[in-house]
Order: C-alpha cells, then structure tokens, then sequence
C-alpha cells in the first residue's frame, strides 16, 4: 500500500501542504489530486489561517499527474467519461487555489512539470529554487495541455506558453520569472529561509486585507481599466472599517 501523497499541518496563521512521494518525483494521481483540494478547501475554512504554503520533499517539486493503472484506453472513454474521471478533479484543484480568500505561497525546491508547473502558477506568490526548471511536455504525446493552460492563464505571457507547450522548451527559474510562472528565483539554500519570511509577514495581516486583495485579483483578471478602477475603490471602502476596527487584533 502507498502513503498519501499529500500532508497537511497546521502551524500558527499558516497551513502547510507537503507533497509527500518524494521516490516519484512527487507525481500526483487522481486520488492525489482530489485530496490536494480537499486539504486546500479545508485550510481555506479555517478561520485563523491567514496563508497556505504548498511544498514538497525530496530533489522534485512535481514532474506531473502519475499514470492511472485501469484506466479506460483512449478510444473506449467518451468525452463525458474523460470531463467527470479527468477534467473534473484537475479543474477543481486549480478553482481550489483560485478562490482561496487566504493566499497561497509556493515553495519550489525543484522542477516542476505539467501538473506541477500548473500548480506553480496558480498559486499567489511562489518562489523558486535557482535550480528548478519548468516545463508543460504534454504535446510530445499529442495531449493539449489546456487544463494546465487554464491555470497559467492571465499569469503567463501567451509567447511563453506557447514555447513551453508548442516548442516544448523546459525554462529555467530565471526564464520563468520573466516568463511570469514564478515570481522570485534565489539560492537553492536560501529558499526554505525566504519562504519563512514572507509567510510570517503575510501571518502578521488582517485577513480582510488578505480577502479584499484576492477577491480584488480575481474580478479584475475580467474587467477592463473602469470597472477595475471603481472595483478598486468600491471594495476598499468596504473593507477598511473591518480592517481598522481589527487593526489592534
């Protein structure tokens, strides 16, 4: 029997999720997957928890999605059969991350391919080993990576989604900074250090601060300068009296 992939632990304002089969490259099957957004709903809900960090054990971040033993050959799955067994887990694990009112802060010590590089660019913050590379090689077996792109998409310049799953190029943790996949690259021995602080100071907000900058993020991703404009004003005002009247929490 396999342990669990996923680890899930509590330590003051932060929940920490720990990819966990460090001897396959952290690779994640379904029930993986489907476990993952679990534990980041459940950390959502908790209402001392101000920032999840997503790590992982061992040399890989995460080198995609592990082979399904038993799964239905190609030919023989309908599309319904591939949105509910595939599609459906993997989307929700991207809307998991995507909703969060808490912020979500990657921590990657290592490549990151497919899925994982997906996960990556769905978090808020992430912060990059020098060393880690990332890549989305679905297209070498002819299989869009359109779930992954949903998750890179409005973070990632369209170019350089376009090498990565067209070209197949396997960026590197400066590329991908520039890239928009990540968003700080520093020494490999630094990282752990690095993340430690920016998660206390994100431990240290008001949470409605925290809400009203994720919720501001979202809607804007759609709108254009006027609506972003009066979402920005409208949701400030809304939130500062929450926010001063807790200023001495």
């Amino acid at each position: 029997m396999t342990h669990s992939a996923i680890r899930l632990e509590y330590h003051g304002a932060e929940a920490r999720l720990t990819l966990s089969r460090a001897a396959t490259g952290n690779a994640l099957t379904l029930p993986d997957i489907r476990e993952a957004r679990d534990a980041i709903a459940q950390a959502g809900s908790r209402p001392e928890v101000r920032v999840l960090r997503i790590c992982a054990e061992g040399d890989q971040f995460c080198v995609g999605r592990a082979p399904e033993g038993g799964a239905p050959a190609a030919g023989q799955a309908t599309s319904e059969d591939l949105r509910v067994r595939l599609v459906g887990p993997i989307l929700a694990l991207y809307r998991a991350l995507h909703t969060l009112d808490i912020v979500s802060v990657a921590q990657v010590q290592g490549d990151a391919h497919g899925l994982g590089c997906a996960l990556v660019a769905a978090c808020d913050i992430a912060v990059a080993s020098r060393t880690a590379r990332f890549s989305l090689p679905e297209m070498s077996k002819d299989l869009p990576p359109t779930l992954a792109l949903s998750a890179l998409a409005r973070k990632v310049q369209p170019k350089v989604a376009a090498s990565m799953v067209l070209g197949l190029a396997t960026l590197s943790a400066d590329e991908a900074v520039r890239g928009g996949i990540v968003g700080e690259v520093v020494e490999h021995a630094a990282l752990p250090g690095r993340v430690d602080e920016i998660v206390a100071l994100l431990g240290a907000r008001h949470p409605v601060a925290l809400a009203t900058v994720k919720r501001y993020l979202r809607a804007a991703q759609a709108a254009d300068f006027d609506m972003c404009a009066e979402m920005a004003a409208s949701m400030l005002a809304g939130a500062m009296p929450a926010i001063r009247a807790g200023a001495a929490h």
